[in-house]
């Protein structure tokens, strides 16, 4: 039987760049991750007078003139060859939104958007000094808004035309590569090459976001379906899920003797609860988080909650059981110690306030499922769960520690004392 991923890696032909439902965006607090802060790639923010983004439009021309140095080509050249994908490009996008552009200035407007988020992922893969460049017309601040902006949907251009323009300039696997170490840098915190999983190999998405979220959710997929299985199995509302974490906390679950630990190294599913003899391991990929992170995963998850993309939402689903599993600063720490998460931010709270704010509409009910059943069957060991119990009242922080050894001892103390009491013979001649 095919990989469930396998069916859904669709073909770019007949599927549309869409635009956030509206059932997200219309939720005021959450515009501003939808929308670009420093950067408009492709028609569906282009000109707009309410967002300042003329800065950004002029280092555009920078990036293309340091482009074509890169790849000793002409500015004409490389008009030329975004020129032989430039209708399939137009076709990507809704009927209509294209329509305010001749072909010469969508196939402007392609290469421009197109070198600018190539020269920022090589600038960041390579760590490269020309990030100062980028640091010098925009400031540092900016810098790290133009990751966000680089993933918001409605802000991707088409990928056949990164494809081409990654082609003139890396030959071979290097292009692989460069992905490899950006996307890498996105998921670990760290510039780092990994052989596990092509970037790209046979795949064709229709833009960057969609390529990132395919590696994001770890391939091979965490259980295989039928075609015909994933609509019936995957789609869940919100209001079907009880409104309540679904499972305990990271502390909550450390209490039940169930122990977090990082997935990245020992496996190739995202999320799995084992049994260890007698406790639990609940194993979940390592991800690093940082200020842009919050708007890129609302961005993934908008593009799950929208019609012909892969209605599997593994990412919605990883944002639901990190909501879950964080509830307080303890749970973050945990997590960080058991090296299931790493983040940028200067405290733990600040992470737990980014996922109390993501919204998750749907999740896939399977996985989800599956996990609360077997971390419920190991609880309904009733050993087990006296035992832990016990531990959680008396011994689950170090005053409860501190306070049972003392009542003990004051305890023991009286026992001996009474017992002498009564029996004087019984003292120390």
């Amino acid at each position: 039987m095919k990989g469930y991923e396998e069916h859904l890696e669709f073909e770019r032909e007949g599927r549309h760049m869409e635009k956030v439902p509206r059932s997200l965006f219309k939720i005021e607090k959450n515009r501003e991750y939808y929308e670009p802060a420093v950067v408009s790639l492709g028609p569906y923010h282009h000109n707009r007078s309410d967002l300042d983004l003329a800065e950004a439009e002029n280092y555009k021309l920078i990036t293309l003139q340091e482009y074509c140095l890169n790849t000793e080509r002409s500015v004409d050249e490389l008009y030329e060859k975004v020129s032989e994908v430039v209708d399939d490009a137009r076709k990507c996008y809704i009927d209509g939104s294209t329509d305010g552009y001749n072909d010469q200035e969508f196939n402007l407007m392609m290469l421009r958007d197109g070198c600018f988020i190539l020269f920022f992922i090589e600038c960041v893969s390579e760590k490269s000094i020309k990030m100062m460049l980028s640091n010098q017309y925009l400031g540092s601040i900016e810098l790290i808004n133009i990751m966000r902006d680089i993933f918001l949907l409605e802000n991707q251009i088409p990928f056949v035309v990164l494809e081409v323009l990654l082609k003139l300039k890396f030959p071979d696997d290097e292009g692989e590569k460069i992905l490899n170490r950006f996307f890498n840098y996105l998921n670990y915190g760290e510039v780092v090459t990994t052989n596990n999983n092509k970037v790209l190999g046979n795949k064709k998405p229709l833009h960057l976001l969609e390529l990132y979220r395919s590696y994001f959710i770890s391939l091979p997929t965490w259980r295989d379906f039928n075609k015909n299985e994933v609509s019936m199995l995957s789609w869940s509302v919100e209001d079907d899920v009880k409104q309540s974490r679904g499972f305990a906390s990271a502390t909550e679950l450390k209490a039940k003797w169930i122990y977090l630990k990082d997935q990245s190294t020992s496996g190739v599913h995202d999320m799995t609860f084992d049994r260890v003899s007698w406790y639990g391991e609940f194993k979940i990929a390592c991800r690093a988080v940082s200020s842009y992170t919050k708007a890129i995963y609302m961005n993934m998850i908008a593009y799950e909650m929208c019609p012909r993309n892969p209605n599997d939402f593994r990412v919605s689903t990883y944002g639901r059981v990190m909501k879950a599993l964080i509830i307080q600063d303890m749970d973050v720490k945990e997590l960080r110690d058991k090296g299931v998460l790493r983040h940028g931010f200067g405290r733990d709270e600040e992470v737990v306030k980014m996922f109390n704010e993501i919204e998750v509409p749907a999740i896939t009910l399977p996985i989800y499922n599956e996990l609360r059943h077997e971390i419920k069957k190991f609880h309904k060991t009733n050993l087990k769960t006296w035992v832990s119990d016990l531990i959680t009242d008396y011994f689950g922080s170090p005053w409860k520690t501190m306070g049972t050894l003392v009542g003990a001892a004051l305890l023991i103390t009286t026992i001996v004392q009474t017992y002498l009491a009564i029996n004087p013979e019984g003292r120390l001649k």
